[in-house]
């Protein structure tokens, strides 16, 4: 009985995978991507492509929210894997490449991408062009990757400390040109990009969901994403929430790349 109960409690009772939910774990406060809310009061970007998945899977949905972790330094990552590796969800969403699994890279898997990011550039008009002269001032973000790529340029640069600081430069008019990360754009609206630049491999990247490498849901999710007409219900949905609505890139940020671009602001 004492086990019942506690099942019961949780929510949880066992089912087979084609009545279970379909389980997600999001952040609980990250804008654009999710935002927790009572049932449907829960928005984000990843909230809607949860929703997508479920119904492609003919599945009922439930979110299961983590709480907020800070992010530290540039080579760190917020990403808490534990909820998914204790079998709390089946999936996170919005996660790059395998390199963020670190040691845990033979217990996760990615699904193929479903969506790609990277730095833009602001103002829409902005002159600057990746790998040519450049006589402005880029405003960044501080310790950013879009901060050492522009340093291993020699591009003249003011530090900021978040990316609508970047946007509060250019209208002060001590930059010129800023690059901001694609997703920050959904919450600047006073700030446009510039959609003729291509942000270099070095600040692109693709957007996966995680699961557990031997979890059938993983071959779920890929089926879905290869389905007709999914890829543009995302695209559209990153419209919806004012993210640039990139696909995926055909290549994206490695630490091959980013070793390369320090190399260049090597003596």
């Amino acid at each position: 009985m004492l086990a019942l109960a506690a099942w019961l409690v949780l929510g949880t009772l066992p089912a087979t995978a084609a009545d279970a939910p379909l389980s997600i774990c999001l952040p609980e406060n990250d804008p654009p991507r999710s935002v927790r809310g009572a049932g449907m009061d829960a928005h984000g970007l990843d909230v809607d492509v949860a929703r997508l998945l479920a119904a492609k899977l003919e599945r009922s949905l439930r979110l299961a929210w983590m709480p907020e972790r800070a992010q530290t330094d540039i080579e760190s990552t917020d990403l808490d894997f534990r909820p998914l590796l204790r079998g709390e969800c089946d999936a996170l969403l919005s996660m790059p490449g395998t390199e963020a699994f670190g040691r845990l890279q033979n217990r996760l898997a990615l699904s193929a991408p479903y969506y790609g990011a990277g730095y833009e550039l602001v103002p829409a008009g902005a002159a600057f062009r990746w790998g040519e002269p450049y006589a402005g001032t880029i405003a960044v973000s501080a310790n950013s990757l879009a901060h050492v790529a522009v340093n291993a340029i020699g591009v003249r640069w003011t530090m900021q400390e978040a990316s609508a600081d970047v946007v509060a430069a250019l209208n002060a008019g001590t930059a010129s040109a800023g690059l901001v990360w694609g997703p920050d754009l959904a919450l600047l609206t006073d700030a446009h990009r510039s959609t003729a630049f291509d942000p270099p491999t070095v600040l692109r990247w693709n957007l996966h969901a995680a699961t557990r490498r031997d979890d059938p849901v993983l071959a779920d999710l890929n089926r879905v994403f290869a389905q007709d007409g999914v890829q543009r219900d995302i695209l559209a949905l990153l419209s919806r929430h004012r993210i640039p609505n990139r696909p995926p890139f055909e290549t994206a940020h490695t630490r091959a790349a980013l070793t390369a671009l320090r190399n260049l602001s090597s003596p």
